[in-house]
């Protein structure tokens, strides 16, 4: 697949995300490497059913947490996306936001890899791609 064949799959994902769709289950391989690299509340999983788990996990405790894509940019089989994340604590009511960076490995139109990194700079670094 080429970049830009990686990167409307991965913007399709998002797209689906925001509508609160989570039917793009096809689109990851089910032995996907999930990792949340940088993030306070740092999660692994090694499977679709485990990236799900880990990611219902995080998320009970934030109200109304959302992450907007702001750029994609691609590299052969990495997409790196730059998103802007925004919620509140359940518990604190604290309101928080962030840039943060999502990096997509795909093999023939699979995702395989999903890696979260609260240090976008980071995630650039390891993917080799640039703004």
């Amino acid at each position: 697949m080429t970049s830009e064949e990686n990167v409307e799959i991965v913007r399709r994902v998002y797209e689906g995300w925001a509508r609160g769709d989570f039917s793009e289950g096809e689109v990851f391989d089910p032995d996907i490497e999930f990792d949340m690299v940088d993030w306070p509340e740092g999660r692994s999983a090694r499977s679709l059913d485990e990236m799900r788990r880990a990611w219902q996990s995080v998320l009970t405790a934030w109200e109304d947490f959302r992450s907007e894509p702001q750029e994609f940019i691609a590299g052969g089989d990495v997409v790196v996306v730059l998103n802007r994340i925004s919620g509140r604590g359940k518990g604190s009511g604290l309101e928080v936001s962030a840039d943060t960076a999502s990096v997509w490995r795909l093999d023939g139109g699979k995702v395989v890899g999903l890696a979260l990194y609260w240090d976008v700079n980071k995630a650039l670094e390891v993917t080799g791609l640039e703004r």
